[in-house]
């Protein structure tokens, strides 16, 4: 797997190095789910990762056709798929064996090579291929045979600043709308601040408006970039409604390309977490540019799927 083309290869050479990577690779650990990774090339290089929940067995043969689809169009040559499932075996065979071979097949009829299909469960790695002494039947241990290259992608993403999370609920929540008495707090701010910021295009123009935003913005960012992350609630109302135009939503997109994407994925994702779901496309398509930018596949899903849920025809988002 290749981290950066320019950089750092760091090669997977077994399957207990390729179940302790997703979660690292997904940014989360992933539970009652299917996995796919797509490999290029003849070196076979990591591009594409997709996730799914794990569907109902009336869903296996087209939700099978739409990964192996998925894998095509990125050009895979070779894929390895991971089922993430608590389920107790069925009929002395592993679980999901039905779903796995779905998987197989519809890969295969698109020339694309299964590498690896593997089951991850309590702890523990089995084959749903390899049926030798060297995947035995009562699985691997997850914490064993951890390669050195292994350790350094983990070292590598604790220094970018990408951490792992518990579960893809625990990333949703960074980017989840207020809540409870603390919508009720903010949505009183909304109405408050949309009034004044409606008031102020009228009477000083939209382009006083924009460099209003930007200013805002640029001082919240540069406080964040020192380490305070306190954000206002007026000044936070204040850049989300302002975010409706499109020039000051894309001005914020720059602001990751001077090596502080982390940094400006934390504030936009403050923003985000202050922002009511039907204000929250702007922002949510903001911050999943930056995240795809910065390599973040999982928050960038998250991120565009709340934006669409706020406005499902959102064109930054869409795209």
């Amino acid at each position: 797997m290749t981290t950066d083309d320019d950089l750092t290869v760091i090669k997977l050479s077994s399957p207990s190095d390729i179940v302790a990577a997703l979660p690292v690779v997904l940014g989360f650990h992933p539970a009652e789910s299917l996995t796919v990774m797509c490999l290029r090339g003849p070196r076979r290089r990591k591009s594409l990762t997709l996730r799914i929940d794990l569907p109902g067995p009336k869903h296996y043969g087209a939700v099978a056709d739409d990964l192996a689809h998925r894998a095509d169009r990125d050009g895979a040559g070779a894929v390895i798929g991971v089922c993430y499932t608590e389920a107790p075996d069925v009929d002395g065979d592993l679980p999901r064996r039905d779903l796995i071979d779905a998987l197989a097949d519809a890969v295969r009829s698109r020339g694309i090579r299964c590498l690896e299909l593997l089951l991850v469960r309590g702890g523990r790695w089995y084959s749903y291929q390899c049926v030798d002494d060297c995947c035995p039947r009562e699985g691997t241990a997850l914490d064993t045979m951890r390669s050195g290259d292994m350790l350094a992608l983990e070292a590598l993403a604790a220094l970018e600043g990408h951490a792992v999370l518990a579960s893809r609920e625990e990333l949703e929540a960074t980017v989840r709308g207020p809540a409870a008495v603390r919508e009720a707090v903010l949505r009183a701010s909304y109405q408050r601040i949309g009034e004044a910021f409606f008031d102020e295009i009228s009477a000083e123009g939209a382009d006083h408006a924009l460099q209003r935003t930007l200013e805002l913005a640029r001082a919240a960012y540069d406080r964040f970039l020192s380490g305070d992350h306190e954000l206002p609630d007026d000044d936070a109302v204040r850049i989300v409604i302002g975010l409706e135009d499109k020039l000051a939503r894309d001005e914020l997109l720059t602001w990751g390309l001077d090596g502080h994407s982390e940094e400006l994925i934390v504030f936009l994702s403050s923003l985000a977490r202050c922002a009511l779901d039907e204000n929250a496309a702007p922002i949510c398509s903001a911050l999943a540019c930056v995240a795809y930018q910065a390599g973040n596949g999982a928050l960038t899903n998250i991120a565009v799927e709340r934006a669409l849920r706020s406005e499902p025809d959102y064109h930054l988002a869409r795209l």
